[in-house]
């Protein structure tokens, strides 16, 4: 599989990241489409193909809950969004949620 999410969790190509446990990867985005722009992947190779079963759903919402941990410690907590980006609005097929936030002035209202 030539997956560069695992190519990252595997520590084969560098990124700058900001949150590792047992289970998640948190690093910033190389393209940031916000002035805070994080990913968070599950170090499990997960896709949106097919049922997800109880421990994908978990895992799932740990990434949530990582990514609000993190929103919080980076003081963007009071306006950030969270993206899953789905079949062809993404190139990168390893499920993975976008943390976007840390607007000074106006904040975007629509989805990015």
């Amino acid at each position: 599989m030539d997956c560069l999410f695992c190519k990252i969790i595997k520590k084969e190509t560098p990124s700058d990241i900001v949150y590792e446990d047992e289970e998640i990867l948190g690093l910033e985005n190389i393209q940031p489409e916000a002035p805070v722009h994080l990913l968070f992947i599950p170090k499990r190779h997960v896709e949106w193909k097919g049922e997800f079963d109880q421990k994908d759903l978990q895992l799932l919402a740990r990434l949530i809950s990582v990514a609000k941990k993190i929103a919080v410690q980076q003081k963007i907590d009071e306006a950030y969004k969270l993206i899953f980006n789905v079949g062809k609005t993404g190139h990168i097929t390893h499920i993975h949620l976008h943390l976007l936030g840390g607007w000074k002035d106006k904040i975007p209202m629509h989805n990015i």
